[in-house]
């Protein structure tokens, strides 16, 4: 309960010390404003961007935001934990008697907070562009997602905010292996987007991509997150179990394994001065 009461009060102070940077508000206007011209450029030039019911935009909404949910968080994740460094603080922090694990947690917490609240704000955001799409097209007969419930949507909201962890866990190991909030993000980044738009579209031309998709993060994400239970995804599961079951194991094993790799690291290394990056 101790150690619980420490994490809460620290990751309440974490996010005293985020909202004064500019980090949070940038990240969350330029999402803002990409997932809005993913929106609008889907409804320019899609067949049939209407929707039938409030629950299907807000479905709507929460998909376009996803696709900026790891950029969000590997950001953001990046800044808590490389900002220390940078900064040369870990020391006089763990110096007043934070532990290491507790302050890591909470950094992570933190992190997962924003993120999960910055999904939110997206996808209210584009569900009212999508309330005013409906208003002002001729056409209004697209399918959605189709019957979309609150619950649904509620289980839609948790599986994605869930799918960002593994992200946070990557950006936290590559900002703690590095001491470098720069050099973390970047290989974060660089890890999320070629992953997504280099490595997936060359590998499905080849026939036993779905073998090697099983163990990616991004295809195991989107089928975590999918709607559809009848949508087959591209990976091969294992066992026979559907590809939602899947891709909540794959991306366990990610944030296990990252997370693990991450702590062992902050728990055995010595803390040096300021980086200033």
């Amino acid at each position: 309960m101790a150690m619980a009461m420490q994490v809460a009060l620290l990751t309440r102070w974490e996010w005293f010390k985020l909202r004064r940077r500019w980090v949070p508000w940038v990240l969350l206007g330029i999402a803002v404003v990409i997932s809005q011209l993913i929106f609008w450029l889907g409804v320019t030039f899609g067949d049939d961007l209407s929707y039938q019911s409030p629950t299907e935009n807000i479905a709507n909404g929460l998909g376009v935001a996803s696709f900026m949910g790891p950029f969000i968080a590997v950001i953001l994740a990046s800044a808590v934990v490389g900002g220390e460094y940078g900064w040369g603080t870990l020391r006089p922090v763990l110096s007043r008697g934070a532990g290491r694990w507790p302050l890591l947690l909470s950094k992570v917490s933190v992190t997962l907070l924003c993120t999960a609240a910055g999904l939110l704000i997206l996808a209210v955001i584009v569900a009212v562009s999508g309330f005013i799409a409906e208003a002002i097209l001729t056409d209004p007969d697209l399918a959605g997602y189709g019957s979309v419930t609150w619950l649904d949507l509620l289980a839609l909201y948790g599986r994605s905010v869930y799918a960002f962890l593994p992200y946070i866990a990557l950006a936290l190991f590559a900002v703690v292996l590095t001491g470098s909030n720069g050099i973390g993000s970047a290989i974060a980044l660089g890890f999320y987007f070629i992953e997504l738009a280099v490595l997936s579209p060359i590998l499905s031309i080849f026939s036993w991509s779905d073998h090697v998709f099983a163990f990616m993060l991004s295809p195991n994400v989107n089928a975590w997150i999918s709607l559809d239970p009848i949508e087959e995804s591209n990976i091969a599961t294992f066992g026979g179990i559907g590809d939602e079951a899947h891709g909540f194991i794959i991306l366990t094993v990610y944030v296990v394994v990252l997370a693990a790799a991450a702590m062992a690291l902050f728990m055995r290394r010595d803390i040096a001065g300021a980086k200033g990056g």
